[in-house]
């Protein structure tokens, strides 16, 4: 998606927002990173050093009041200096992942290409997943990171899906009679509106601290006029 000028004033006045609150944030150069917005959707593109960086970035701009999406098209470049091969970025995956010193990264293996990696092998837990793929993220010279973990599976209660709305309800900035969550075979459906972005994102975060979620499938539409 080409990063184009926003065509309504509510565009305008989200462009500004994302703009002011990647400013904001620290450890980024928010010079380097474009913002473009049409109907909500925010495109970040340019260019940062980092994988860390374009996260934060993500992150920051999801926070926005108005944001319905957020597309990344910001480019990794990696940082100056001396490149690490890929025989060098895989030693030192294999290195950090030792480092958490937990027997399911054992089963973990990381193939880099350019600079890419992309992770498989089995976990428990959805949380060690995403340790792996931050904890490799924030190596230099890491330009993406594609997370091809899966979990084990697990059992789910009876009342599994109950158990899910609940986790919901304890989220205060949620209205969970907007919101659906349907089940099969372990996989959870998240359906409904929210006003924001970061609501969206945290209906899963809430919905993927179960153990027994094997994946999450978020369909949740982001109305940001929602009262």
């Amino acid at each position: 998606m080409a990063l184009t000028a926003p065509v309504h004033d509510t565009d305008r006045a989200v462009q500004q927002a994302v703009m002011a609150e990647l400013e904001y944030t620290p450890n980024l150069d928010e010079a380097r990173i474009g913002v473009a917005v049409s109907d909500g959707v925010v495109v970040l593109g340019g260019e940062v050093d980092t994988l860390s960086e374009r996260y934060i970035a993500v992150k920051a701009a999801q926070k926005v009041a108005g944001v319905v999406s957020v597309v990344d098209e910001i480019l990794v470049t990696g940082e100056p200096g001396v490149r690490f091969s890929d025989i060098e970025i895989a030693k030192r995956i294999t290195a950090v992942l030792s480092w958490l010193n937990e027997q399911p990264y054992e089963k973990v293996r990381a193939e880099v290409t350019d600079g890419q990696v992309i992770l498989s092998g089995n976990v428990e837990y959805n949380y060690q997943r995403r340790a792996a793929e931050k904890l490799v993220s924030t190596l230099a010279h890491v330009r993406a990171v594609e997370n091809r973990i899966i979990l084990m599976a697990r059992p789910y209660p009876a009342d599994f899906q109950e158990q899910l709305l609940e986790a919901l309800r304890r989220q205060g900035s949620l209205d969970v009679s907007k919101m659906s969550v349907h089940i099969q075979q372990g996989d959870v459906y998240l359906g409904g509106i929210v006003s924001t972005a970061q609501q969206k994102h945290d209906a899963e975060q809430a919905v993927w601290k179960h153990p027994a979620v094997k994946d999450v499938h978020n369909d949740i539409r982001v109305i940001p006029d929602l009262q």
